[in-house]
């Protein structure tokens, strides 16, 4: 039976995001466990806010305590519930259909179980993260104009955020010329730019700034940007019903015929076996 509160078992998450705080507190209505063996459709970033939950059961088993960040790729194992021994458990979550050029942000360097894990952060960043998710939950239930590009705006900022407080992100930041370079892709990701009009946006010279991505990146600017392209498109190929030609329009391939070999090349079918496979 489904039901219109996403705090309920039955709910349908089939929206690009949905934003919550779960108040969960000792033998009141929403102190159960959360089982989801196959997972979703989409990904769950979550933050504890008070009091402390468990994380999957058994050898497998971990627990999380305010400040505690998880995220729940698609398909991962969702078993989690109040901490036994704690009054209350409360967490914000975000439940999101990620963007193509989201997909370094959704890698964080603690993994358990199949299931992102940050933990350690400092009070000021821990209230800063929490800040966003709260401004993403109240934009997108809100009626103001333009709310869903609003509340994506922020939970890109919230991603972003999570993945520069990672340790390996820390250690060894990307130049921020590279930085430029990738926002500037992922903003024209459907267009025919060329290594000149990148190395103009970073003011570099198309032969420094192919050297310094290869250094940075470990791959060209065309693998990087081909990759994203793809990514999209297998987004797309999942979550709607347009043509194959249309798809790779989309995605910055005026060539069918081209897209497909680019395809295949990156995700080892051709995008109609792609879709055949997944849907």
């Amino acid at each position: 039976m489904q039901t219109t509160d996403p705090l309920k078992p039955g709910y349908n998450f089939d929206a690009h995001l949905v934003a919550g705080l779960t108040p969960i507190i000792e033998g009141d209505e929403l102190d159960y466990t959360i089982d989801r063996p196959g997972g979703m459709k989409g990904y769950i970033i979550n933050i504890t806010s008070k009091g402390e939950g468990t994380i999957f059961c058994g050898e497998q088993m971990f627990h999380v305590k305010p400040g505690d960040l998880l995220l729940f790729p698609p398909s991962a194992n969702h078993f989690y519930h109040r901490k036994t021994d704690s009054a209350s458990w409360f967490h914000r979550w975000v439940y999101f259909r990620p963007r193509a050029f989201w997909n370094d942000w959704l890698s964080w360097q603690e993994e358990r179980n199949g299931v992102f894990l940050t933990q350690g952060l400092d009070a000021q960043t821990i209230e800063h993260i929490e800040n966003l998710f709260v401004d993403i939950e109240y934009t997108a239930k809100s009626d103001m104009p333009y709310r869903d590009d609003l509340a994506i705006n922020l939970l890109e900022q919230l991603l972003i955020r999570c993945k520069t407080v990672q340790p390996d992100v820390v250690s060894k930041p990307l130049d921020p010329r590279i930085i430029q370079a990738i926002n500037y892709m992922t903003q024209n990701l459907n267009q025919d730019f060329t290594l000149e009009e990148i190395a103009a946006h970073t003011c570099l010279s198309p032969s420094r700034l192919g050297h310094l991505f290869r250094d940075e990146m470990k791959m060209t600017i065309t693998q990087w940007r081909d990759d994203q392209r793809i990514s999209r498109a297998k987004q797309l190929l999942v979550t709607t019903h347009y043509s194959v030609n249309h798809i790779g329009r989309i995605v910055g391939y005026s060539d069918p015929l081209y897209f497909s070999r680019v395809f295949k090349r990156k995700a080892g079918v051709s995008p109609k076996m792609y879709r055949e496979q997944i849907t």
